[in-house]
């Protein structure tokens, strides 16, 4: 298990993540003001023979138009996930997947994130 709490750096700016759930699966972690969480959790992908892994960090904020009648109570949150899938045997995967990490993270440049960000696909 990960240790706790779990640091995360937004804008510039530590924030710390105590644990706040443990599931059969994995872990969530979360800031004191509900703002910042991350779900880390890990699934059998396939016939059994890989397992996944994903770690997504998620900014909750207040409505904007919390005056809305009907939307008073809601927040508003945007997300970012990342996913490893790995074989059972993990052959290669102490290179494979640092590589692997590196060239997504470099695909999706700031111009590829607003065309997904607009509908893209």
């Amino acid at each position: 298990m990960l240790s706790d709490p779990q640091s995360i750096t937004y804008n510039g700016s530590s924030k710390s993540l105590p644990r706040t759930a443990v599931t059969p699966k994995g872990s969530v972690y979360t800031s004191s003001d509900g703002s910042y969480r991350v779900e880390i959790e890990r699934t059998i992908v396939g016939a059994g023979d890989t397992y996944g892994v994903n770690v997504k960090l998620t900014r909750r904020s207040d409505n904007p138009d919390a005056e809305q009648a009907f939307e008073g109570d809601r927040n508003v949150e945007n997300s970012v996930e990342l996913g490893f899938v790995v074989d059972m045997t993990r052959f290669e995967a102490s290179t494979v997947i640092p590589l692997l990490r590196t060239a997504l993270l470099a695909y999706v440049d700031s111009t590829l994130q607003g065309r997904l960000l607009a509908g893209e696909v």
